[in-house]
């Protein structure tokens, strides 16, 4: 299995009021799979991304990536294991406003195994092409619309082929054609052999899963 949660529960204190953001919540997913995770706003949809991706961790039960527990792992352990095998796409593009689309593109490589300059290059052109911005790679990302530029996180995301890309409501900032466009990338990645989960409640998002799960107030409530 390569990815699984057990008994997952996150809480946040407010004060002396304990909330719990996510209640024994368990999961699997495998190589290749497509699971959407769902609920209204403030369901703990981002939480459960969060500590599935490594992002969090949860203050009961646990989550194992290829058999191995996240909890066991240290900081830069985890660190390391974000930037070599998953990938990330968020609702707001998070791009260095002062570098090119190559260079943003270029930054998962910063961290991790040394690579040359030409093959850095060659890997960051090669998914540029893939999600049609190869003739915006010296432009900043200022002068691009939203769907540009998540389109480029995308490319980011992919560049050194992650085991599995974290959505997190990547169609929420979009039109309907970017949307669908995105949706068609991430949903062919799995065809590749990736993993993909995506956090989401927009309704044409959610039938492209292998699978749903439904969180309700931090409960899973659907599967």
């Amino acid at each position: 299995m390569l990815l699984e949660a057990k008994g997952v529960s996150r809480f946040f204190q407010s004060g002396r009021i304990r909330i719990a953001a996510l209640l024994d919540v368990s999961l699997k997913c495998d190589k290749g799979e497509f699971l959407v995770i769902t609920g209204p706003s403030g369901s703990g949809k981002s939480t459960l991304l969060h500590i599935l991706s490594s992002l969090d961790l949860p203050n009961k039960g646990e989550v194992r990536y290829e058999g191995k527990s996240l909890s066991s792992l240290s900081t830069s352990q985890l660190a390391w294991l974000r930037n070599t095998s998953f990938g990330f796409v968020f609702q707001t593009p998070h791009l260095l406003p002062h570098r090119t689309v190559l260079e943003n593109v270029a930054l998962p490589f910063r961290y991790g195994p040394r690579k040359s300059r030409e093959y850095i290059r060659s890997a960051c052109m090669r998914m540029l092409e893939y999600v049609g911005m190869a003739d915006f790679s010296n432009r900043l990302p200022g002068s691009l619309s939203g769907g540009e530029m998540q389109r480029v996180v995308f490319a980011r995301a992919l560049v050194h082929e992650p085991n599995i890309i974290f959505a997190d409501e990547p169609t929420g900032s979009l039109d309907g054609d970017n949307a669908h466009r995105l949706l068609n990338l991430l949903e062919e990645q799995t065809t590749r052999g990736r993993t993909v989960i995506m956090a989401t409640h927009d309704p044409a998002a959610i039938g492209r899963g292998t699978y749903e799960i439904q969180l309700k107030k931090g409960v899973a409530c659907k599967s």
